[in-house]
């Protein structure tokens, strides 16, 4: 049976006298489109505006001008761009060298000869020395390092210390190729005497070679080495005895025995030594440590002889020769010369243009010059030049032994490319020509304060050869070699200590801190942090206004070594900005955070000191350090303080009012200031420790752009704490919903069912437009209902392809079926055309792609019994779930339905029967004004004002109806926008219902406006709150691994963790009421919170700008078009519905018939 309607629609049903009513505008709508304009313009203009603010406030701080750096008392070296490189000289011919023809020609490259096992030196205290070992630890065959020594007179071993922050790096270095190392601890023995008494003990040698087997077993060593070079040659029998017990220990476990001898030593002259030991590690050089007299180290001749002597007694297999990697610098009037590395050296030798040669005698290399408070010095080297000539020396015998590196630490970097086997086969000339010293850095002077002299400089130094010994008997720099150079300065007088404090503001702790100073009448210095002291401005403004110091630590607190230029640049200037716009001064005082005491101990700690400098800032290093971090107490802050003052260690109190619990750093200060003033300490500030006036480091801002600068930060404050706020309150709302939600849904009993076999007539009205694949299964899905006494009304609303055609084909002889097309209304005018048709008091709504169980319409329709109901939702689920978008649509389907419903039929404030499988009663749908114009979801906003006019909605959670979900994202985010726009509209057109103090708006619609809206829009926040948590606690922890989290963090995790499991819950709600539920579908919730959660929020934002600019969308389908053959066949059926609607364009006799509604 069908009906054809192609002209206007009739008046809407219901309307007086027949007569039409006006259609009423969607909600939002602007038909003159002025507000969106308006918007747009408004919009344009702000983010115009934003983008003008961010560009000059982001290059102004960028480009920030250099501070007005002061005259450093103590800093006028040569800077890098004031070097001159020393003058080549000429050199004598060595003493036993033959030397070339003047007629000859240059001598061809030679190249290096390599030794065949490689081992490295890593003393203990050397605190950098992780970052030689990391960078050639893939050069080494062995390592031994440092690590023990024996407490002779207890006879215990004792290690000198893993936990140390250094030999934690060094562990975590050597751990991924300790399967490729020989790994052999060096064991030190000290003091002749006691250890000659030890030995000579039984028991203490028992003692200590227990000690020995027990720790190279527990640790898994490849065996020990004694290092013996202290013991005296009448204790070379008593040593016998411990190696031979060793050795005997070691042989069942597969391990080595090792001694470590000077180069005057001869143990392989004792048979049980020479029998007990596998390894000889000989120091071939010299160690001057009480020689008043200038020598050389390791004069070629000498190391020639010693070479061949060892050679010629101790087996190849048990031989290394350790290559000393050191120089010592004499000094006039000191007796003792000072060990110091080639960098340190080279370093000297630059900054004093002085010039480092090969001494033609003994071919070491030297250096000599006069510092400038007049004291002579004479420096000899151990560098890749002696280490070249002495591997030649070792390959002489044909058969070249091991060797060590000694110490591996600050090597001439020539060194390793001696030993680096792809890179040896080049010439001798070009692996030593350039010579990077970027990472090591040396100091001179004293006090806290750190200023960079002169910024490291690649040497370019050429070498010259003996044509037939092959031995290097020339030096030349064209460039000198120079590491980082940085003055300490700024000791103060004797008496002087000054106070500051790191980390803050923090509002509870710096505000007593600066009231316990102003008590003690004691300065102090506060290096804020950028962030804090956005959020504290009060605070600083307080620092400065009762004649405190203040200086930057930085914005947010990063390791400067390890951060970018342009970021450190940031960190810097924008921190500086900020202090002068709150206090109206700038600030030279910088401060590096986890900065150590004594300044940088790597040149790539050093390298902010670049920029630093360019700047114009005072580095103010930190001489007394309490670790007042570690919740120690008042009286031990105290107590460290005067140990490391009574160590002469300076006189810059470093401790903290921020970053963690301070109390005992409050109640140490009046204690500590009380103290060192009975020890006769005065308090100064920095500025009196640097002897300059405070308007020298705290000048006055007179930058024109400092009332811009303030304006800018305040906006950034604002925000900072908007996005505060709402993190919190969509945290809060969150959970509040969710509980009510889990505690309503739970409350919820069933709608009580007082006659089960109530079947009155029903009407099944199927609106469809453009769904000629899915309406023929839909429609033969009702017709199999076990309902007794239905009839289906179809309404094609205009459909463009073969809906109609299918229908008539299928169906235009059922009597059971109805089939009417309209012009293309939408969907609210295709249903209240189909009410036309209806003379049930009943009637069933189904969308057109929805396929209902059998029994679905029995069970919904029983309801209607109570007369006070007037609608029921079924319960919808999806059907398609071959694709993860359908599944996840699956899961939220669970979670509207089964959670949602049952909650809000509690307080008979459900917002929305579906579409997909709905029941009325006609009378409640007449009493509600049908369906209207005025929102995209209609079946909502019907919902809505069924319950106004006082009829009550229930859910039947078994009348189950299967729909097809979107399966591209495209149909998806279409259908969404339809779905939120008109929840919204749904809102706002009953917003009123709020102040009628019924379930349905004081509580549904202020859930939908508040929660579905608002809240929604503010979700993101709660994802980027913890991300930006979660990131900071990352990189405060690669930059400190010891720091705690702060309770802020701490708040924000626990929030999160709360809202996510309440979250969660909600997600499991579906499947305790429904058993039978696939359980799969619970491992898509963590990806729904990640993913699909991003695309609502992302809908609902568009939804907000449609309302906002007053534009609408098309309830149309995005299906294909008509195919050429669909719209053939839709010719040749014309006639059929031409003489269709002639027939059929009247209803049955005895039926209520009312106007229908033009969309």
């Amino acid at each position: 049976m069908l009906t054809l309607s192609l002209k206007p629609s009739p008046p809407e049903p219901g309307s007086k006298n027949g007569r039409r009513k006006k259609k009423q505008s969607p909600i939002f709508y602007d038909p003159t489109a002025r507000r969106g304009i308006a918007l747009e313009v408004v919009g344009s203009l702000l983010v115009l505006g934003a983008i003008a603010w961010f560009v000059s406030f982001g290059l102004g701080i960028y480009l920030l001008g250099k501070l007005p750096a002061p005259e450093i008392a103590g800093g006028g070296m040569a800077f890098a761009d004031q070097r001159t490189p020393p003058a080549p000289r000429s050199r004598p011919a060595a003493v036993g060298v033959p030397q070339p023809s003047p007629d000859a020609g240059p001598a061809a490259p030679r190249k290096a000869p390599v030794p065949e096992e490689v081992y490295g030196y890593l003393p203990y205290w050397s605190e950098w020395g992780d970052q030689a070992l990391e960078e050639h630890l893939a050069t080494l065959d062995g390592l031994m390092p440092e690590w023990y020594q024996i407490a002779l007179p207890a006879g215990e071993l004792m290690p000198l210390g893993f936990s140390a922050t250094h030999q934690v790096r060094i562990a975590d270095v050597v751990a991924p190729r300790r399967w490729a190392l020989t790994l052999l601890p060096v064991v030190d023995l000290f003091d002749p005497a006691e250890i000659a008494r030890a030995l000579a003990s039984p028991e203490k040698v028992e003692q200590i070679r227990s000690a020995l087997v027990r720790e190279v077993a527990a640790r898994a060593y490849d065996g020990i080495c004694l290092n013996i070079a202290s013991v005296p040659d009448t204790s070379y029998e008593d040593l016998g005895r411990l190696l031979a017990g060793l050795r005997q220990s070691f042989a069942a476990i597969d391990r080595q025995t090792c001694v470590v001898v000077a180069s005057y030593q001869t143990p392989w002259t004792d048979a049980t030594i020479a029998a007990s030991v596998d390894r000889y590690v000989v120091l071939a050089f010299d160690e001057p440590a009480n020689s008043a007299r200038p020598v050389p180290l390791a004069p070629q001749a000498w190391f020639t002889d010693l070479a061949a002597s060892v050679a010629a007694q101790v087996p190849p297999e048990k031989l290394v020769i350790a290559l000393g990697n050191l120089s010592y610098d004499w000094v006039s009037g000191d007796n003792v010369p000072r060990e110091m590395s080639f960098p340190e050296a080279s370093r000297l030798a630059g900054l004093y243009r002085s010039g480092i040669r090969v001494d033609p005698v003994s071919l070491n290399s030297t250096t000599r010059f006069i510092d400038r408070d007049g004291n002579r010095h004479r420096i000899w080297l151990l560098d890749a030049i002696s280490f070249h000539n002495q591997l030649v020396a070792l390959s002489a015998s044909g058969q070249m032994p091991a060797v060590a590196i000694w110490p591996l630490t600050d090597a001439d970097p020539g060194v390793w490319r001696l030993l680096d086997g792809p890179s040896a086969r080049k010439p001798v000339q070009s692996l030593l020509k350039n010579v990077p010293l970027a990472g090591y850095i040396g100091y001179d002077g004293k006090g806290a304060f750190h200023k960079l002299v002169r910024a490291p400089e690649t040497g370019l130094r050429d070498v010259v050869l003996d044509p037939v010994t092959g031995l290097i008997t020339e030096e030349n720099y064209e460039r000198a070699a120079e590491p980082f150079s940085v003055l300490r300065y700024g000791a103060g007088k004797p008496g002087m200590v000054a106070l500051s404090f790191d980390d803050g503001p923090d509002p509870r702790f710096t505000d007593a801190i600066l009231n316990e100073l102003s008590a003690l009448d004691a300065p102090g210095a506060f290096f804020v942090i950028g962030r804090q002291a956005l959020e504290n401005t009060d605070i600083v403004r307080r620092i400065v206004e009762r004649g405190y110091e203040i200086g930057v630590h930085t914005y947010s607190h990063p390791m400067l070594e390890q951060s970018s230029e342009w970021r450190s640049r940031f960190e810097l200037n924008i921190t500086e900005r900020l202090i002068a716009s709150l206090t109206g001064r700038q600030t030279l005082l910088f401060r590096s955070p986890y900065g150590r005491s004594e300044g940088p101990l790597t040149g790539a700690e050093a390298e902010p000191m670049r920029l630093l400098d360019q700047q114009g800032y005072i580095v103010t290093g930190a001489d007394i350090v309490p670790p007042d971090w570690q919740r120690i107490s008042p009286d031990e802050i105290v107590a460290s303080v005067l140990r490391q003052l009574k160590t002469g260690r300076g006189n810059v109190i470093v401790l903290h009012d921020g970053g963690g619990d301070r109390e005992a750093t409050i109640k140490a200060i009046p204690i500590l200031v009380s103290t060192l003033r009975r020890e006769g300490y005065r308090f100064v500030s920095l500025a009196d420790m640097l002897g300059l006036p405070e308007e020298v480091i705290m000048p006055q801002d007179r930058r024109a752009d400092a009332m811009f600068d303030a304006i800018s930060f305040d906006i950034i404050r604002y925000q900072s704490r908007a996005f505060y706020w709402l993190f919190w309150i969509s945290i809060v709302a969150g959970i509040t919903r969710a509980v009510f939600v889990i505690v309503a849904s739970q409350l919820r009993t069933p709608h009580p069912l007082r006659v089960a076999d109530y079947a009155p007539p029903v009407t099944v009205l199927i609106p469809a437009y453009c769904e000629e694949e899915t309406v023929l299964d839909t429609i033969a899905a009702v017709l199999a209902s076990d309902y007794p006494d239905l009839k289906v009304v179809v309404i094609d609303d205009g459909s463009t392809d073969d809906t109609c055609v299918r229908l008539l084909e299928t169906y235009s002889r059922n009597s059971r079926v109805l089939i009417t097309r309209q012009a293309n209304h939408g969907k609210y005018a295709a249903l209240n055309h189909a009410y036309t048709h209806v003379d049930t008091d009943i009637v069933v709504a189904i969308d057109a792609d929805t396929q209902i169980a059998p029994d679905a319409i029995r069970k919904i329709v029983r309801h209607f019994r109570d007369p006070s109901i007037g609608a029921v939702a079924g319960n919808v689920k999806v059907r398609n779930r071959d694709h993860l978008l359908t599944r996840m649509q699956a899961l939220e389907y669970l979670t509207s339905q089964n959670v949602d419903r049952r909650a809000s039929e509690v307080i008979n404030g459900m917002l929305v029967v579906p579409g997909a499988l709905g029941a009325w009663r006609r009378k409640a749908v007449e009493d509600a004004g049908y369906y209207s114009s005025e929102t995209f979801a209609e079946d909502a906003d019907l919902t809505v004002s069924v319950i106004r006019a006082g009829y009550r909605v229930v859910y039947e959670e078994d009348a189950i109806a299967r729909t097809a979900a979107p399966t591209s994202l495209d149909r998806f985010l279409h259908q969404r926008l339809r779905w939120l726009f008109g929840m919204m509209q749904t809102g706002w057109k009953h917003r009123g219902a709020v102040f009628e103090m019924k379930g349905i708006g004081l509580i549904s619609i202020t859930d939908l406006l508040l929660f579905g809206v608002l809240t929604t829009t503010m979700a993101p926040l709660i994802d980027a709150g913890l991300v930006w948590v979660v990131a900071d606690r990352v990189v405060t922890l690669y930059f400190d691994p010891s720091a705690p989290w702060s309770e802020a963090s701490l708040y924000v995790i626990a929030a999160y963790t709360i809202f996510a499991m309440s979250d969660l819950m909600v997600g499991l709600m579906p499947f305790y009421f429904e058993a039978k539920e696939d359980k799969r579908l619970i491992l898509l919730l963590p990806l729904q919170r990640v993913f699909y959660r991003q695309l609502l929020y992302f809908s609902t934002y568009r939804a907000i700008a449609l309302a906002l600019t007053g534009r609408l969308m098309r309830w149309r389908k995005a299906t294909d078009t008509a195919t050429a053959g669909s719209a053939a066949r839709r010719r040749r059926l014309a006639p059929r519905v031409v003489a269709a609607t002639k027939a059929g364009d009247r209803p049955p006799s005895g039926r209520r018939r009312t106007p229908d509604n033009r969309g």
